[in-house]
């Protein structure tokens, strides 16, 4: 019985709280209908590790957790969701379970203090339990069908990346399963290892195109000249293999 009094409550609520999509129906629905199921593989090393206080999911991100203020407390300060417990390797095979976008009923379903105004992408991911879910968190300001689905192509390949991954030297391999730099990786490489960065600065240098790339707070930089790596600050998160 209470269950019926609680989801009651939840719709009346969810009719009186705003959506935070602008996605039109007509694209949430094609998406929610085709995307579950379909195989994909990681363009990037990801960290995978808790869902802030929530222990149903785990967070799946390209960037060290907490480089992004996913959420703030009532003080306006930024919530760390916890240190990541596992790397998931580029190239590795993940299957999409859902996508759940901030719909009106979505938002009020979740939890204020995780990121409930973004859309959620839930995967299963080889090699790991189905539970806790591993789950993706999407940039808030995507507008229709074909802006998400740019976005999961940032982040996930239609194809197969083993071919490119087994071409690598054995060392630049290594250091991408490990979310680690190395000196002399090509610009592509560095974006397998550490993800894409959050700003470029491009300039001319006698040694060809000169890069920065700068992460999410400018905590990790990166240069990167004649689409090799010359230096880089920063580094990785600790990576705590000792929990679940």
């Amino acid at each position: 019985m209470r269950s019926h009094v609680w989801a009651a409550v939840a719709i009346f609520f969810a009719t009186a709280c705003a959506s935070h999509t602008t996605i039109p129906d007509s694209d949430r629905v094609r998406l929610e209908r085709t995307l579950p199921g379909r195989t994909f593989y990681l363009r990037h090393s990801m960290y995978l590790g808790p869902f802030w206080s929530d222990a149903g999911k785990r967070f799946l991100s390209d960037v060290v957790p907490g480089e992004i203020p996913w959420v703030v407390n009532p003080a306006g300060e930024p919530m760390d969701p916890g240190a990541p417990t596992a790397v998931i390797p580029a190239g590795t095979r993940v299957r999409i379970v859902k996508l759940e976008l901030p719909t009106g009923y979505a938002v009020t379903m979740r939890n204020p203090f995780l990121p409930r105004y973004n859309p959620w992408l839930y995967l299963e991911v080889a090699g790991q339990p189905r539970d806790p879910s591993p789950v993706m968190i999407l940039r808030n300001d995507l507008g229709s069908q074909a802006e998400i689905l740019a976005e999961i192509d940032r982040f996930l390949s239609k194809d197969d990346l083993s071919p490119i991954l087994g071409a690598l030297a054995p060392e630049i391999r290594t250091a991408v399963g490990e979310k680690r730099l190395v000196a002399g990786m090509s610009a592509s490489e560095v974006a397998m290892a550490w993800g894409w960065p959050e700003r470029r600065k491009l300039s001319s240098s006698p040694d060809g195109k000169r890069e920065e790339w700068i992460w999410p707070s400018s905590r990790r930089h990166a240069v990167i000249v004649g689409d090799r790596l010359l230096s880089w600050e920063g580094e990785g998160a600790q990576v705590d293999a000792g929990k679940p």
